[in-house]
């Protein structure tokens, strides 16, 4: 059991976040550029992407690691230091009740005279202002490097021959040589203490880069390389421990979705799939994707063996797989069509990890923070970005790449899609089947069903409709096609329209009338 174990009540979770909301701008000012866990605009890809940098290049000279591990942190954090930094706040009376309010176990009241109570909504943002400082202690500090290829006119670089990256109680330290890091050991264990806190000696390790090392379910190693001038070459992959997990939990649900029929399993295998495929899209795992499809299309043929006994593997295979991803030539789709309410033909699948497409993710700049106000702008873009990345996970990967073509907004209204779901959103033809349109990516486009019903309404082929959604569609006379192309109608000076299409990428696609 916890020794903090406490569930807090409706009335404690209010004031929690009350108080929270009152400390979170403050301290946002104050934290370590390197903290990434548990704080507003920062997530797992800023750390991995902030740590890869430094790793990454023919010179890199931090190749000596510590794996730090900090035993029980959430139960044993000092009450006294924590405190102590909070001591200016005028409710850390509040706070103070809340950390020693105790438990009760077995009848009985026990004392907490140590540790931040687990579940609460303030947790998170206290066990960050006990650890803040650790970066300090180590000596690392940054200056300002001018350089005008910058947006910003220059780069925040270190001074230091350490580098730190901490996400909540799980972080790890660059060092140039051994000796660094065994000083680097030393020093985060004295400064731990002081805050009531010891690294775990079994967990903490020292390893250099050549024998790779784990953080946050990512595997960081520097391989040998025919192709680069020193022979070597970091790269970035899943970690093995994180996909055998990711194979444990398929295998639990391959189980439970015995005897059941083929929708229940798209239904619950979509969301863990591309759950896990958006989490890793911003490493190497193109080569892992594709050997885990390989490894899912394996247990679904077992899955049908278990459906249909007596049927052959040809025969499962001709039954529930086929080119059913709309616009992708991949005869191997596990997927079904059905009828809607309106008897409208509807396809269902399950989606392939290597469907994902390798982004690189943008790392938050320095100690930003989006209760600046003069970062506004940053910030604006920034949640563009996260709005787009959120209409990816919401949708399939064969619609994903129908809404990438509009920058995942409806033409008509400009509204993002899939802010919601994709409940309410319809797909459209530019030339209509009735005229010869096929389903082709490049004559399909995403818009909201109140807007598609409006561009119906009005003529599909209308010219004002055309220059609305940036389409423009002529007829070949001899080769009897229609023309469809990407046709921007604000061009700025870089060549790129207000929402988003490339005039130097501008495709076509030919569409033959019956």
């Amino acid at each position: 059991m916890q020794s903090v174990g406490t569930v807090p009540t409706i009335s404690d979770r209010c004031l929690q976040n009350a108080h929270k909301n009152a400390l979170e701008p403050e301290w946002e000012a104050l934290f370590e550029s390197i903290s990434y866990g548990f704080r507003p605009g920062r997530s797992c890809h800023d750390a991995m992407t902030k740590l890869t940098k430094p790793l990454l290049g023919q010179n890199a000279k931090k190749l000596w690691i510590v794996e730090a591990d900090i035993k029980g942190c959430f139960d044993n954090i000092g009450h006294k230091e924590l405190l102590s930094k909070l001591s200016r706040y005028p409710g850390v009376w509040m706070i103070e009740k809340w950390l020693k309010s105790g438990y009760i176990y077995g009848n009985k009241h026990h004392k907490t005279n140590s540790g931040c109570p687990q579940g609460g909504i303030i947790s998170p943002l206290l066990s960050n202002i006990a650890l803040d400082g650790l970066e300090k202690e180590l000596g690392i500090s940054y200056y300002w490097q001018k350089d005008k290829r910058k947006k910003n006119g220059g780069v925040w670089q270190t001074k230091s021959n350490k580098i730190m990256v901490r996400y909540a109680d799980d972080f790890v330290c660059l060092c140039e040589t051994r000796e660094d890091a065994l000083q680097t050991k030393t020093i985060l264990r004295n400064r731990l203490q002081e805050r009531g806190l010891e690294l775990s000696e079994e967990k903490t390790k020292i390893t250099h880069l050549s024998e790779g090392f784990d953080f946050l379910g990512w595997n960081f190693r520097r391989y040998k390389s025919t192709n680069r001038s020193k022979g070597e070459i970091t790269l970035i992959k899943p970690s093995k421990n994180n996909i055998q997990a990711f194979k444990d939990t398929l295998k639990e649900e391959f189980k439970k979705l015995r005897g059941q029929n083929q929708a229940k399993v798209i239904k619950k295998l979509n969301p863990i799939i591309r759950g896990w495929a958006n989490y890793h899209r911003a490493v190497c795992s193109k080569s892992i994707f594709s050997s885990l499809d390989y490894w899912i299309s394996r247990k679904l043929m077992k899955w049908g063996r278990s459906v249909h006994s007596d049927k052959s593997r040809k025969w499962i295979g001709n039954k529930y797989f086929g080119c059913f991803c709309q616009g992708r030539k991949d005869n191997w789709v596990f997927g079904y069509k059905a009828k809607d309410s309106n008897g409208k033909e509807v396809v269902y699948y399950l989606e392939k990890l290597a469907w994902t497409a390798i982004k690189r993710h943008n790392l938050v700049a320095y100690k930003n923070s989006p209760d600046d106000a003069s970062l506004s702008e940053y910030w604006d873009k920034r949640k563009i970005s996260n709005e787009e990345f959120k209409a990816i996970q919401n949708i399939s990967k064969g619609k994903n790449k129908v809404a990438s073509r509009t920058n995942y907004k409806c033409l008509w209204c400009g509204e993002m899609l899939g802010s919601e779901g994709y409940a309410n959103v319809h797909i459209h033809h530019i030339v209509p089947k009735r005229l010869g349109g096929e389903d082709t990516y490049q004559n399909l486009m995403y818009l909201y069903s109140e807007c598609h019903r409006q561009v119906t309404a009005i003529g599909e082929l209308n010219p004002k409709v055309l220059q609305k959604l940036q389409i423009k569609v002529t007829i070949n006379e001899k080769k009897q096609c229609w023309m469809v192309s990407k046709q921007p109608d604000n061009i700025d000076d870089k060549g790129k329209s207000s929402r988003g299409f490339n005039v130097g990428k501008r495709q076509s696609i030919t569409t033959c009338v019956h």
